[in-house]
């Protein structure tokens, strides 16, 4: 059963990716206009097509030397005979002419129709060749050795007693509800009239590259949106814990208390600001201002308060790390890289060794993982043999839980054999005089801002790429590393169905759009085949052998098996979203 979180996020995830799409597309259509060059359908979503709206009016003059195709038997019909012609504009009904052609009074307006013209010496078209699309047992005549000029495909939109007049354009609304989609003609034909393919490479650098234009134009908006709006989350001063031993944040010198005021110019007050901060500096060098603080001496472990010694402020630097040191914890360290002392991994961290399991025997014969019937009865007389329990901090059903110091009273060395992952810089920290506040930007300085974040989103990709490439373990890289589109329906689905505020469910869905928006015109401006980047490459090709092209023919197959390629990832992609959703895996 498809769980209803997908279903809700599948139809949240139309409303953001669709948009998006259409407006990179829109990109496409503007600056094609602007190019003169034809479009010829502009689809709201991808075949099979549900309906369309005809547009534009390409007049065809029809003459004595006009070969007309495809019609019913009209012998009946004879220069001057009453017609009855259906017209969007002028009333030509019961038009009588000798110059009139009477097979036209077969033509009904909304007919899908081919027409192949040569274009005159004036500019004007000239029909050659009309056939209606849809008629059976027509008529056929020999075209002879009239000359074939540029093709028109379109539903006749008005007729007259000596022309024609076709809309070309369709702007179709289609069953899939995935984006949409620009036809123009002869993407790859040069040959064509106002192709695609005919035109300057400046001209088709123009309008291959205007999609991703607008994809990389509206992060800006939507980000500078995101730093207007108000935003509360908690503040405060971020301290250091602790210090794992021969961490980059040993190596620089910092120490339990110290108190990070700034990670490379940027002010830090909370845990997640001080992780994007150290996530974009991955395999280089973080520079930190940090200001010295004391522990506070109390006895009790896990104290909270840090008292800071006055004085001046200290510049570290050190690099962190795309591969995390997975720390084994034991008695006696043999392995120091690989390995952290029991006494030494309970100063950095009091609960190593909480959610351990502990299973109820009669005579426990491996300490680490039993605890004997006696042990156990003493701690809770209902415990039985076969029973499991759990270690926790606090107990709250005795029949299933033993507190740590319970525990360890049982057995000292409760803990080994777990691990302890030390992080990109090796520091445990925490948010003191924590509060709650609002933050929001004027609009200069969102829209400034969202430059900034724009930065910092294409380095958190990059970082993100080099860590798979890696095999990092960095937990700041964990999740998915592909998402597709029903990955990003369970993602919008978990978003939407969230218990959040509304105002934070708007801005994280207004990030979501961003970095959508911000992948798609990456990936469109690489150069893939099938994809903008791929038909820019071609166009690079013919401007480095001084103007010489591909021929179209082989472009189009280079871009068919591009596309081919890239459904297939897709697919891939799809079925790893899918069997993430069926384990019941979430993205948080």
């Amino acid at each position: 059963m498809i769980p209803a979180t997908l279903i809700f996020g599948i139809l949240t995830f139309l409303l953001v990716l669709g948009p998006l799409i259409i407006l990179h597309e829109m990109g496409h259509y503007f600056t094609a206009k602007w190019t003169r060059t034809k479009v010829v359908e502009f689809g709201f979503g991808f075949p099979p097509r549900a309906t369309g709206l005809w547009t534009g009016a390409t007049e065809v003059s029809i003459t004595d030397e006009t070969i007309l195709e495809g019609f019913e038997e009209l012998d009946s019909l004879e220069p001057g005979y009453p017609t009855d012609i259906p017209h969007d504009g002028d009333d030509l009904r019961g038009v009588q002419s000798e110059s009139f052609d009477p097979r036209l009074a077969a033509l009904e307006t909304g007919v899908q129709v081919e027409a192949t013209v040569e274009r005159r010496a004036d500019g004007s078209f000239h029909a050659l060749l009309l056939r209606p699309k849809k008629r059976r047992n027509a008529l056929t005549s020999d075209v002879g050795d009239a000359v074939v000029g540029d093709p028109i495909n379109g539903k006749l939109r008005a007729v007259g007693p000596h022309s024609i007049t076709i809309s070309e354009m369709v702007w179709s609304i289609n069953w899939l509800p995935l984006g949409g989609f620009v036809k123009m003609v002869g993407e790859e034909d040069p040959e064509a009239e106002n192709s695609l393919a005919s035109k300057s490479k400046l001209a088709r650098t123009f309008v291959l590259s205007s999609g991703a234009v607008v994809n990389a134009i509206i992060p800006i908006i939507l980000f500078t949106f995101v730093l207007m709006l108000p935003q509360t989350r908690l503040a405060g001063d971020v301290t250091i814990t602790a210090v794992y031993p021969d961490s980059p944040a040993d190596q620089a010198g910092l120490r339990v208390g110290d108190r990070i005021l700034e990670v490379d110019g940027r002010d830090i007050d909370d845990l997640t600001g001080l992780q994007q901060a150290i996530t974009l500096k991955l395999g280089g060098t973080s520079d930190w201002l940090v200001r010295p603080g004391i522990p506070d001496p109390s006895p009790m472990p896990g104290a909270t308060g840090f008292q800071y010694i006055e004085g001046r402020d200290k510049e570290v630097s050190l690099s962190p790390r795309y591969q995390v040191p997975d720390r084994d914890v034991v008695f006696e360290v043999t392995d120091p890289e690989n390995q952290l002392l029991l006494a030494e991994a309970r100063l950095l961290d009091i609960t190593v060794g909480v959610n351990d399991r502990l299973r109820v025997v009669l005579e426990a014969t491996d300490t680490s993982e039993e605890i004997s019937i006696a042990d156990a009865r003493l701690l809770d007389s209902r415990i039985e043999v076969g029973d499991e329990l759990r270690v926790v901090g606090v107990v709250l059903d005795p029949t299933t839980e033993i507190s740590l110091p319970d525990a360890r009273r049982h057995d000292f060395s409760l803990g080994l054999n777990t691990s302890i992952i030390d992080g990109s810089v090796g520091i445990q920290i925490r948010t003191e005089n924590a509060a709650q506040k609002t933050f929001s930007e004027n609009p200069w300085n969102a829209f400034t801002g969202s430059f900034g974040e724009i930065r910092d989103l294409i380095l958190l990709t990059k970082n993100s790429i080099t860590g798979l490439v890696q095999s990092s373990n960095n937990p700041q890289l964990s999740g998915p590393a592909t998402v597709g589109p029903i990955g990003i329906g369970q993602l919008t689905g978990e978003i939407a169905t969230a218990d959040a505020a509304i105002s934070t469910k708007l801005r994280t869905f207004a990030v979501l759009a961003a970095t959508i928006s911000l992948s798609l015109a990456v990936i469109n401006i690489l150069p893939l085949p099938g994809l903008d980047g791929g038909r820019l490459l071609f166009v690079a090709i013919e401007a480095v052998r001084g103007g010489k092209r591909i021929s179209p023919e082989r472009e189009a197959i280079v871009h068919l098996a591009g596309i081919l390629v890239l459904l297939s990832l897709m697919a891939l992609i799809s079925v790893q979203d899918a069997m993430r959703i069926f384990r019941g895996e979430s993205f948080f």
